[in-house]
C-alpha cells in the first residue's frame, strides 16, 4: 500500500474514532446539537429556539414547545466542544395567571425564566434575596429571562417577582 493510501486510510478512520468519541461521551459541535440531543433525551420537543444568552460557562436557551415553556442550558467544553447542561423540560403555561415562570439553579448559576400573559405586563422585576433588583424590559416573544451568579452577589435566590404595565403601575406581583 502506498504512502498516500495509508496516510488517507488513518485520516479515515480517526474521524470514525473522533466521531464515536463524541457520541458516547456526548459532546457536541454546536451548542444546538446538545440542546437537540438532550431533548430527544427526554424525549420532549422539538422546541422552537426563542433566545440564546451567553454565560460564563455556556449557554441559556429560551425556548418554547406547545403550551410549555423552557430553558436548557448547554455547557461548553475545552474550547469548542459543548455538553448537555440541565433537562430542557420546564412548565405549561397556564394562561390564567397573568405571568407565569419558575426558576432554577445549578451550582452557582441561576435562572428565572417565564411568560407574560397579561397583554399589559410591559415590564418584570424581580428582587433577589440581598435586595437587588433585576429588571427587563424587553421580552422575547413574551418569555423573559433572569440570570445572575450567586457567587458575584452572595445571592441564594430570589424573594418576589413583580409585573408592571407601561405607566409603570404594578399589575401583577407575588412574593416567593
Amino acid at each position: 500500500m502506498s504512502r498516500r493510501k495509508k496516510v488517507i486510510r488513518n485520516l479515515i478512520l480517526l474521524i470514525v474514532l473522533l466521531f464515536i468519541f463524541m457520541k458516547q461521551t456526548g459532546l457536541y459541535f454546536t451548542p444546538m446539537s446538545a440542546h437537540e440531543s438532550s431533548e430527544r433525551g427526554m424525549h420532549y420537543g422539538p422546541s422552537e429556539v426563542i433566545h440564546i444568552e451567553d454565560f460564563k460557562d455556556g449557554k441559556y436557551l429560551l425556548c418554547k414547545y406547545d403550551d410549555f415553556v423552557s430553558c436548557d442550558t448547554v455547557n461548553r467544553f475545552l474550547i469548542f466542544l459543548w455538553s448537555i447542561g440541565n433537562q430542557p423540560i420546564g412548565f405549561q403555561n397556564d394562561k390564567t395567571k397573568p405571568l407565569n415562570y419558575t426558576w432554577s439553579s445549578s451550582f452557582s448559576n441561576w435562572k428565572v425564566y417565564g411568560i407574560v400573559n397579561d397583554t399589559r405586563i410591559k415590564k418584570v422585576e424581580i428582587i433577589l434575596d440581598n435586595g437587588i433588583i433585576l429588571t427587563q424590559s424587553k421580552l422575547y416573544e413574551d418569555l423573559f429571562l433572569f440570570t445572575w451568579d450567586s457567587s458575584d452577589n452572595g445571592s441564594k435566590g430570589y424573594k418576589r417577582i413583580k409585573g408592571y404595565d407601561s405607566d409603570n403601575k404594578v399589575i401583577y406581583e407575588e412574593e416567593y
